[in-house]
C-alpha cells in the first residue's frame, strides 16, 4: 500500500513542491503511526523548500511539514501512552531530523504528542503546536518575575500572537510590537498593556521576545533579558548571558499545556485560510502573497 506525501527533491521555487506516492511508514521503538488530518504553513517550511535552510538528519527527498494535527492508527514497540483512535497534536522538527508531517500517515515519538483538545476544528488547531512551543519556550527563557514588562515584535504573528498570551496568563506586563496599524486587529484581545506600531520604545521593558528577526536592543533595560527564536539574531549589542536563541524541540508535555489552555479559553487562535494537501502550490502562493496570514492544510 501507498500514500501520498508532498516533498521536493531539489530546493527552489514552489513548483518543487510534488505530491508523491511513498510507503507506509511502520513506527520505531517508542513511535505511533498517526493518519494526518491537517498541517500549516509555517516560515521554515519555506525556507526549507528554498535551500535557506537544510535539515540536519535524512536526504531527498524530504518531506515538508512541522505540524500535526490526526489519529493514532498503530503503535510501536514501546509506545503506550496512546491507544489506537486517539486524536493527537504533534511537532516534527524537520530542520532536525529531516521527518515531515504533510504526508497521508506519518510516524512520531508519542513523547512528542498531546491529545487534541475537543470542540477545534482540526484547521484551527494546526496553528498551534510549532508556533504554541516556540513562544512557550521563549516565555520560559526569559526567567522573568511576574509584573516584568516584556517587548514581542512579529506580535500579529502565529509566535508572536501566543506569546503575547501565555505573558498575560504568567502575569507579565505585555507590549506588542506591530508594523502596520491595521494589524492591530489581528492581535488578542485585553492581553497587551501597549501596542506600538513601526518602531520600538526605548530603554522601558525588562525582557524581549523577538518573533520578526529585528534589533530590538535599543528597548531593553540595561539588565533585561533578549530572547529570540530568529537564527541569525540577537543583535550583538547584547551580551551573551543576557541573550538566548530558542530554536524549539519537540515536547509533548509543553503540547499539552497549551492544549488545557486552548481548552480553558486563556489561548485563542484565528480562523486561517484553508487548502486542501492536494493544493499544495495554491496554499504557498496564497502563503507567500499574503505573508503573516496562517494557512492550514487538510486531508
Amino acid at each position: 500500500m501507498n500514500l501520498f506525501a508532498v516533498q521536493f527533491g531539489s530546493p527552489g521555487d514552489i513548483d518543487v513542491l510534488q505530491l508523491r506516492d511513498i510507503p507506509v511508514p511502520s513506527p520505531g521503538d517508542g513511535e505511533v503511526l498517526i493518519a494526518l488530518e491537517a498541517s500549516a504553513i509555517n516560515p521554515a517550511d519555506v525556507k526549507i523548500r528554498n535551500g535557506s535552510i537544510t535539515p540536519r538528519q535524512g536526504s531527498t527527498p524530504f518531506t515538508l511539514g512541522y505540524d500535526l494535527v490526526g489519529t493514532i492508527r498503530e503503535a510501536g514497540p514501546s509506545a503506550d501512552r496512546f491507544l489506537p483512535g486517539t486524536r493527537v497534536i504533534g511537532v516534527s522538527t524537520l530542520a532536525v531530523t529531516g521527518k515531515g508531517t504533510w504526508s497521508e500517515f506519518v510516524c512520531l515519538p508519542e513523547t512528542s504528542l498531546a491529545r487534541a483538545p475537543e470542540g477545534v476544528s482540526p484547521a484551527v488547531l494546526a496553528q498551534l503546536p510549532l508556533p504554541g512551543l516556540t513562544a512557550l519556550q521563549a516565555v520560559e527563557a526569559l526567567q522573568l518575575s511576574q509584573g516584568a514588562e516584556v517587548l514581542v515584535s512579529g506580535a500579529a504573528g502565529a509566535v508572536g500572537r501566543i506569546a503575547l498570551q501565555l505573558l498575560h496568563t504568567r502575569g507579565y506586563r505585555a507590549h506588542a510590537l506591530i508594523r502596520r496599524a491595521e494589524q492591530t486587529e489581528s492581535l488578542p484581545a485585553g492581553v497587551a498593556e501597549e501596542v506600538h506600531i513601526g518602531s520600538p520604545p526605548a530603554s522601558c521593558v525588562d525582557g524581549v521576545i523577538d518573533a520578526a528577526g529585528i534589533d530590538l536592543s535599543a528597548a531593553l533595560r540595561p539588565t533585561g533579558h533578549y530572547v529570540t527564536v530568529v537564527p541569525g539574531s540577537p543583535p550583538h549589542s547584547i551580551s551573551e548571558k543576557n541573550a538566548t536563541l530558542v530554536i524549539a524541540h519537540e515536547s509533548g508535555a509543553m503540547l499539552q499545556t497549551l492544549a488545557e489552555l486552548l481548552t480553558a479559553g486563556e489561548l485563542n487562535l484565528p480562523e486561517p485560510t484553508t487548502f486542501k494537501i492536494s493544493e499544495i502550490e495554491a496554499a504557498h502562493r496564497e502563503y507567500e502573497r499574503r505573508l503573516g496570514r496562517r494557512i492550514a492544510l487538510v486531508v
